[in-house]
Protein backbone atom coordinates (compact mmCIF):
# COMPACT_ATOMS: atom_id res chain seq x y z
CA UNK A 1 0.00 0.00 0.00
CA UNK A 2 1.22 3.50 -0.79
CA UNK A 3 -0.15 7.04 -0.77
CA UNK A 4 1.13 10.46 -1.80
CA UNK A 5 -0.02 13.47 0.20
CA UNK A 6 0.21 17.13 -0.73
CA UNK A 7 0.22 19.52 2.24
CA UNK A 8 0.00 23.14 1.00
CA UNK A 9 2.09 26.03 2.20
CA UNK A 10 0.41 28.99 3.88
CA UNK A 11 0.58 32.76 3.46
CA UNK A 12 -0.92 35.40 5.71
CA UNK A 13 -2.80 37.87 3.56
CA UNK A 14 -3.71 40.19 6.46
CA UNK A 15 -3.53 40.44 10.22
CA UNK A 16 -0.35 38.76 11.44
CA UNK A 17 0.85 39.83 14.90
CA UNK A 18 -2.50 41.52 15.63
CA UNK A 19 -4.11 38.07 15.67
CA UNK A 20 -2.16 37.38 18.88
CA UNK A 21 -4.09 40.23 20.53
CA UNK A 22 -7.63 39.22 19.64
CA UNK A 23 -7.92 40.59 16.11
CA UNK A 24 -8.81 38.33 13.16
CA UNK A 25 -6.33 37.38 10.44
CA UNK A 26 -6.82 36.14 6.89
CA UNK A 27 -4.62 33.23 5.85
CA UNK A 28 -4.60 31.13 2.68
CA UNK A 29 -3.11 27.95 1.30
CA UNK A 30 -1.06 28.09 -1.90
CA UNK A 31 -0.26 25.59 -4.64
CA UNK A 32 3.33 25.16 -3.42
CA UNK A 33 3.98 23.01 -0.40
CA UNK A 34 5.21 19.65 0.84
CA UNK A 35 4.76 16.24 -0.79
CA UNK A 36 4.94 13.17 1.43
CA UNK A 37 4.83 9.63 0.08
CA UNK A 38 4.23 6.63 2.33
CA UNK A 39 4.96 3.04 1.25
CA UNK A 40 4.04 0.29 3.70
CA UNK A 41 6.60 -2.42 4.40
CA UNK A 42 10.12 -2.94 5.70
CA UNK A 43 11.37 -0.79 8.53
CA UNK A 44 10.28 2.71 9.48
CA UNK A 45 12.42 5.08 7.41
CA UNK A 46 12.09 8.79 6.58
CA UNK A 47 14.02 10.29 3.68
CA UNK A 48 14.05 13.76 2.18
CA UNK A 49 14.32 14.50 -1.53
CA UNK A 50 16.18 17.79 -1.38
CA UNK A 51 17.72 19.40 1.70
CA UNK A 52 15.46 20.09 4.70
CA UNK A 53 17.95 22.68 5.92
CA UNK A 54 20.53 25.19 4.81
CA UNK A 55 24.01 23.71 4.38
CA UNK A 56 26.92 25.75 5.74
CA UNK A 57 30.44 24.71 4.68
CA UNK A 58 33.62 25.90 6.43
CA UNK A 59 36.46 25.19 3.95
CA UNK A 60 39.21 26.16 6.38
CA UNK A 61 37.99 23.56 8.84
CA UNK A 62 36.83 20.98 6.33
CA UNK A 63 33.49 20.92 8.14
CA UNK A 64 29.89 21.12 6.93
CA UNK A 65 26.81 21.86 9.02
CA UNK A 66 23.17 21.22 8.20
CA UNK A 67 21.73 24.34 9.80
CA UNK A 68 18.18 23.74 10.94
CA UNK A 69 18.13 19.98 10.36
CA UNK A 70 17.69 19.35 14.09
CA UNK A 71 14.44 21.32 14.13
CA UNK A 72 13.21 19.58 10.98
CA UNK A 73 13.90 16.17 12.50
CA UNK A 74 12.10 17.22 15.68
CA UNK A 75 8.91 17.85 13.68
CA UNK A 76 9.28 14.50 11.91
CA UNK A 77 9.99 12.53 15.08
CA UNK A 78 7.19 14.19 17.04
CA UNK A 79 4.63 13.74 14.24
CA UNK A 80 5.52 10.04 13.89
CA UNK A 81 5.26 9.47 17.65
CA UNK A 82 1.86 11.17 17.86
CA UNK A 83 0.69 9.24 14.78
CA UNK A 84 1.76 5.94 16.35
CA UNK A 85 -0.12 6.81 19.54
CA UNK A 86 -3.26 7.56 17.49
CA UNK A 87 -3.19 4.84 14.80
CA UNK A 88 -0.74 2.20 16.06
CA UNK A 89 2.76 1.12 15.07
CA UNK A 90 3.53 1.22 11.34
CA UNK A 91 6.46 -0.10 9.30
CA UNK A 92 6.75 2.13 6.25
CA UNK A 93 9.06 4.35 4.20
CA UNK A 94 8.22 8.05 4.11
CA UNK A 95 9.67 10.35 1.45
CA UNK A 96 9.42 14.12 1.93
CA UNK A 97 9.90 16.74 -0.79
CA UNK A 98 9.23 20.46 -0.41
CA UNK A 99 8.61 23.09 -3.09
CA UNK A 100 9.63 25.78 -0.60
CA UNK A 101 12.73 26.37 1.53
CA UNK A 102 12.38 25.83 5.28
CA UNK A 103 11.97 28.53 7.92
CA UNK A 104 10.93 31.38 5.61
CA UNK A 105 7.42 31.92 6.96
CA UNK A 106 5.39 29.78 4.54
CA UNK A 107 4.31 27.24 7.21
CA UNK A 108 6.54 24.45 5.88
CA UNK A 109 6.88 23.01 9.39
CA UNK A 110 3.10 22.86 9.72
CA UNK A 111 2.88 21.27 6.26
CA UNK A 112 5.45 18.62 7.22
CA UNK A 113 3.64 17.90 10.49
CA UNK A 114 0.15 17.72 9.01
CA UNK A 115 1.33 15.93 5.84
CA UNK A 116 3.13 13.22 7.81
CA UNK A 117 0.09 12.69 10.02
CA UNK A 118 -2.18 12.44 6.98
CA UNK A 119 0.16 10.01 5.17
CA UNK A 120 0.58 7.87 8.29
CA UNK A 121 -3.18 7.65 8.83
CA UNK A 122 -3.73 6.51 5.23
CA UNK A 123 -1.02 3.86 5.40
CA UNK A 124 -2.38 2.68 8.76
CA UNK A 125 -5.79 2.09 7.16
CA UNK A 126 -7.46 5.18 8.62
CA UNK A 127 -8.19 8.51 6.98
CA UNK A 128 -7.87 11.38 9.42
CA UNK A 129 -10.27 14.25 8.81
CA UNK A 130 -9.26 17.89 8.55
CA UNK A 131 -10.30 18.86 12.08
CA UNK A 132 -8.41 15.96 13.66
CA UNK A 133 -5.34 16.76 11.55
CA UNK A 134 -5.49 20.39 12.66
CA UNK A 135 -5.58 19.42 16.34
CA UNK A 136 -2.84 16.78 16.07
CA UNK A 137 -0.68 19.04 13.91
CA UNK A 138 -0.99 21.84 16.45
CA UNK A 139 0.06 19.38 19.15
CA UNK A 140 3.22 18.60 17.13
CA UNK A 141 4.08 22.28 16.82
CA UNK A 142 3.41 22.90 20.52
CA UNK A 143 5.71 20.08 21.57
CA UNK A 144 8.52 21.18 19.24
CA UNK A 145 8.26 24.96 19.68
CA UNK A 146 6.92 25.20 23.21
CA UNK A 147 4.44 27.84 22.03
CA UNK A 148 2.59 27.85 18.70
CA UNK A 149 -0.50 29.38 17.14
CA UNK A 150 -3.03 26.91 15.73
CA UNK A 151 -3.40 29.13 12.64
CA UNK A 152 -0.85 27.44 10.37
CA UNK A 153 -1.80 23.83 11.09
CA UNK A 154 -5.51 24.67 10.80
CA UNK A 155 -4.97 26.40 7.46
CA UNK A 156 -2.86 23.52 6.07
CA UNK A 157 -5.51 21.02 7.19
CA UNK A 158 -8.63 22.88 6.06
CA UNK A 159 -7.29 24.70 2.98
CA UNK A 160 -8.55 27.73 1.09
CA UNK A 161 -8.86 31.29 2.35
CA UNK A 162 -9.73 31.45 6.03
CA UNK A 163 -10.58 34.19 8.51
CA UNK A 164 -9.13 33.11 11.84
CA UNK A 165 -9.44 34.27 15.43
CA UNK A 166 -6.79 32.88 17.77
CA UNK A 167 -8.37 33.24 21.22
CA UNK A 168 -10.81 31.64 21.46
CA UNK A 169 -9.84 29.81 18.30
CA UNK A 170 -12.42 30.12 15.53
CA UNK A 171 -12.30 29.69 11.74
CA UNK A 172 -14.56 31.09 9.03
CA UNK A 173 -14.10 30.00 5.40
CA UNK A 174 -14.13 32.88 2.89
CA UNK A 175 -15.44 32.20 -0.60
CA UNK A 176 -12.83 34.38 -2.29
CA UNK A 177 -9.86 33.99 -4.61
CA UNK A 178 -6.86 35.94 -5.84
CA UNK A 179 -5.18 36.14 -9.23
CA UNK A 180 -1.72 34.50 -9.38
CA UNK A 181 0.78 36.34 -7.19
CA UNK A 182 4.41 36.09 -6.12
CA UNK A 183 6.10 34.86 -2.97
CA UNK A 184 9.53 36.51 -2.69
CA UNK A 185 11.97 35.06 -0.14
CA UNK A 186 14.38 37.37 1.69
CA UNK A 187 17.02 36.21 4.20
CA UNK A 188 15.38 36.13 7.61
CA UNK A 189 16.78 37.64 10.81
CA UNK A 190 15.39 36.25 14.05
CA UNK A 191 12.96 33.49 14.95
CA UNK A 192 9.18 33.76 15.01
CA UNK A 193 9.15 33.35 18.79
CA UNK A 194 11.77 36.06 19.29
CA UNK A 195 10.01 38.51 16.98
CA UNK A 196 6.65 37.90 18.70
CA UNK A 197 8.30 38.57 22.07
CA UNK A 198 9.80 41.82 20.76
CA UNK A 199 6.36 43.02 19.63
CA UNK A 200 4.89 42.11 23.02
CA UNK A 201 7.66 44.07 24.75
CA UNK A 202 6.96 47.13 22.58
CA UNK A 203 3.25 47.00 23.40
CA UNK A 204 4.05 46.78 27.11
CA UNK A 205 6.43 49.75 26.95
CA UNK A 206 4.29 52.01 24.77
CA UNK A 207 0.54 51.94 25.41
CA UNK A 208 -0.10 54.01 22.31
CA UNK A 209 1.21 51.12 20.18
CA UNK A 210 -2.06 49.33 20.92
CA UNK A 211 -3.64 51.67 18.35
CA UNK A 212 -1.49 49.97 15.69
CA UNK A 213 -3.01 46.61 16.63
CA UNK A 214 -6.51 48.11 16.43
CA UNK A 215 -5.73 49.60 13.02
CA UNK A 216 -4.51 46.24 11.67
CA UNK A 217 -7.79 44.71 12.84
CA UNK A 218 -9.74 47.33 10.88
CA UNK A 219 -7.61 46.64 7.79
CA UNK A 220 -8.50 42.94 8.00
CA UNK A 221 -12.24 43.73 8.10
CA UNK A 222 -12.01 46.09 5.12
CA UNK A 223 -9.82 43.65 3.18
CA UNK A 224 -12.42 40.92 3.55
CA UNK A 225 -14.90 43.05 1.59
CA UNK A 226 -12.36 43.94 -1.10
CA UNK A 227 -11.46 40.26 -1.56
CA UNK A 228 -15.14 39.36 -1.87
CA UNK A 229 -15.60 41.98 -4.61
CA UNK A 230 -12.44 41.00 -6.45
CA UNK A 231 -11.20 44.58 -6.14
CA UNK A 232 -7.46 43.99 -6.52
CA UNK A 233 -6.60 47.66 -6.38
CA UNK A 234 -8.23 47.85 -2.97
CA UNK A 235 -6.60 44.58 -1.81
CA UNK A 236 -3.17 45.81 -2.91
CA UNK A 237 -3.59 49.19 -1.24
CA UNK A 238 -4.64 47.54 2.01
CA UNK A 239 -1.63 45.22 1.78
CA UNK A 240 0.56 48.32 1.70
CA UNK A 241 -1.25 49.86 4.68
CA UNK A 242 -0.97 46.61 6.64
CA UNK A 243 2.73 46.45 5.81
CA UNK A 244 3.34 50.00 7.09
CA UNK A 245 1.45 49.23 10.29
CA UNK A 246 3.56 46.12 10.79
CA UNK A 247 6.59 48.33 10.23
CA UNK A 248 5.46 50.45 13.16
CA UNK A 249 5.69 47.29 15.27
CA UNK A 250 9.31 46.87 14.18
CA UNK A 251 8.95 43.77 12.00
CA UNK A 252 9.36 45.27 8.49
CA UNK A 253 12.90 46.26 7.55
CA UNK A 254 14.32 48.47 4.80
CA UNK A 255 14.80 45.60 2.38
CA UNK A 256 11.05 45.05 2.16
CA UNK A 257 10.29 48.77 1.87
CA UNK A 258 12.87 49.18 -0.92
CA UNK A 259 11.59 46.12 -2.77
CA UNK A 260 7.99 47.33 -2.75
CA UNK A 261 8.97 50.88 -3.69
CA UNK A 262 10.93 49.75 -6.74
CA UNK A 263 8.13 47.42 -7.88
CA UNK A 264 5.36 49.94 -7.20
CA UNK A 265 4.59 50.93 -10.84
CA UNK A 266 3.99 47.28 -11.73
CA UNK A 267 2.06 45.93 -8.72
CA UNK A 268 -1.23 46.44 -6.91
CA UNK A 269 0.64 46.12 -3.63
CA UNK A 270 2.61 43.85 -1.36
CA UNK A 271 3.46 43.04 2.24
CA UNK A 272 5.34 40.68 4.49
CA UNK A 273 3.67 37.39 5.33
CA UNK A 274 4.34 36.02 8.78
CA UNK A 275 6.55 37.20 11.61
CA UNK A 276 8.68 39.47 9.43
CA UNK A 277 12.31 40.69 9.47
CA UNK A 278 12.79 38.95 6.16
CA UNK A 279 11.19 35.72 5.05
CA UNK A 280 8.19 35.79 2.74
CA UNK A 281 7.05 38.96 0.97
CA UNK A 282 3.79 38.80 -1.02
CA UNK A 283 3.58 40.67 -4.32
CA UNK A 284 0.21 41.16 -6.06
CA UNK A 285 1.20 42.07 -9.64
CA UNK A 286 -0.36 44.28 -12.28
CA UNK A 287 2.32 43.33 -14.83
CA UNK A 288 3.63 39.90 -13.91
CA UNK A 289 6.20 39.63 -16.71
CA UNK A 290 7.86 42.88 -15.68
CA UNK A 291 7.85 41.87 -11.99
CA UNK A 292 9.51 38.55 -12.84
CA UNK A 293 12.23 40.26 -14.89
CA UNK A 294 12.99 42.72 -12.08
CA UNK A 295 13.08 40.03 -9.38
CA UNK A 296 15.35 37.87 -11.54
CA UNK A 297 17.67 40.79 -12.27
CA UNK A 298 17.96 41.58 -8.57
CA UNK A 299 18.62 37.95 -7.70
CA UNK A 300 15.65 37.58 -5.34
CA UNK A 301 14.35 33.99 -5.12
CA UNK A 302 10.63 33.97 -5.88
CA UNK A 303 7.74 31.63 -6.60
CA UNK A 304 4.66 32.32 -8.70
CA UNK A 305 1.72 30.85 -6.78
CA UNK A 306 -2.04 30.62 -6.79
CA UNK A 307 -4.56 30.08 -4.02
CA UNK A 308 -5.04 26.35 -3.39
CA UNK A 309 -8.56 25.63 -2.20
CA UNK A 310 -7.88 22.22 -0.66
CA UNK A 311 -6.17 21.16 2.51
CA UNK A 312 -3.74 18.30 3.02
CA UNK A 313 -4.97 15.39 0.92
CA UNK A 314 -3.94 12.44 -1.24
CA UNK A 315 -2.92 13.38 -4.79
Amino acid sequence: MSVRIFAPGVVKLFGEHAVVYGKPAISATIDKGVYIECKVGGELVVETLGPPAVLRYRPGEGRAEAVGVEKFLSYVETALRIAEERWGRLAARFSIRSDLPPSVGAATSAAVSVGLLKAYSHCAGAEAGAEELAKLGHRVELEVQGIASPMDTATVSLGGVLKIWANPFRVERLNVDLPPFYVVVLPRFGTTGGIVRDVKSLLERRRSAASVIDAIGRVVEEAEGCLARGDWGCVGELMEIDNWLLGALGVVDGRVVNLLEKLRPFIYGGKISGAGRGGVVLILPREGDVVEKILTAWGHPYYKVSIYHGGAAAV
